[in-house]
């Protein structure tokens, strides 16, 4: 009975630190996922351009990535105290294949964020993800970088500026603006951003209408704030999605691209073949002509 006593005992004993064990492992497990999501956000909010690491895990851009990208990063806040936005407005200005996309932004932050945020270095990140049938030329933008139009801005996806529209892929415009909080007095302040993005259209594919239809969706806000230390080790970052409390109706922007039209293609390829022909010709002929009096006058030098 006493042998029988101390197998029992043991075996509880036993039991009971699988128990602890398993539970311990557990929690660890749930400690370990909250941690690395909020060492994933802020190691995101530390990077120069916020788009960076969706580009080493994918090779392209797709909207349906792109958004879980930033579901899992960074989570919208439902708090009143984060920005709020209150108006978006976005139109196209000019004509033809190179036009500028011109977006209106208007948010809020309210007192008790801007009395944090008054001490730390804000900056507005606009993410433009463009279609497949236009392209932001990274030179022309860096141009509009060193005019101070923007503080920041990098173009990332495909940069291919040569492929027509069927060969390529999306694209993103990481836009950076400046923000000073520092004259606010802790009240709430409305923010208000006006910015015109110059587009060009890649060349379309063949269509039954003559046009290439290129729609633009809504862009992505986002608001980042680093701590003024200098050492390292010491500064700290917020990065939030700028999100709307109200439903924006937007109309869509649409730019009709000129496109040729499948039916006119063999007319076309007809006519480019027979002025390239009559070109060739032209030229044997002319350089014939030109070669004739060179030789006559050699043969009477000699």
């Amino acid at each position: 009975m006493a042998k029988k006593f101390v197998l029992l005992m043991l075996l509880s004993r036993f039991t009971i630190c699988i128990g602890a064990q398993s539970s311990s492992s557990s929690l660890n497990q749930d400690a370990d996922s909250k941690f690395n999501k909020q060492s994933a956000s802020s190691s995101l909010c530390f990077e120069k351009y916020i788009t960076q690491p969706y580009f080493r895990q994918y090779e392209s851009l797709i909207d349906s990535n792109f958004q879980e990208y930033l579901r899992h990063n960074l989570p919208l806040n439902s708090e009143k105290a984060f920005p709020r936005l209150l108006d978006l407005g976005r139109h196209l200005i000019g004509e033809g294949s190179h036009r500028r996309l011109s977006s209106s932004v208007t948010f809020s932050i309210q007192p008790d964020l801007v009395s944090k945020l008054s001490s730390r270095l804000c900056e507005v990140i606009i993410i433009e993800r463009l279609p497949s049938g236009v392209f932001a030329d990274p030179f022309e933008l860096e141009h509009i970088v060193q005019q101070g139009v923007f503080k920041d801005v990098s173009v990332l996806g495909d940069i291919n500026l040569e492929l027509p529209s069927f060969r390529s892929n999306q694209s993103i415009v990481e836009i950076h603006l400046d923000m000073d909080l520092n004259k606010s007095s802790g009240q709430e302040i409305v923010q208000d951003f006006r910015i015109e993005l110059p587009l060009h259209a890649r060349y379309p594919p063949l269509g039954e209408s003559g046009y290439s239809e290129v729609i633009f969706g809504v862009p992505d806000l986002l608001l980042r704030c680093l701590s003024l230390e200098l050492s390292a080790a010491a500064q700290s970052c917020l990065l939030t999605r700028i999100p709307s409390d109200v439903d924006l109706a937007l109309n869509p922007v649409v730019w009709l691209i000129p496109a040729g039209i499948k039916a006119h293609a063999k007319l076309v390829s007809l006519v480019t073949f027979a002025s390239a022909l009559l070109s060739a010709i032209s030229i044997i002929i002319v350089s014939l002509k030109q070669s004739r009096p060179v030789s006559g006058e050699r043969l009477k030098q000699t």
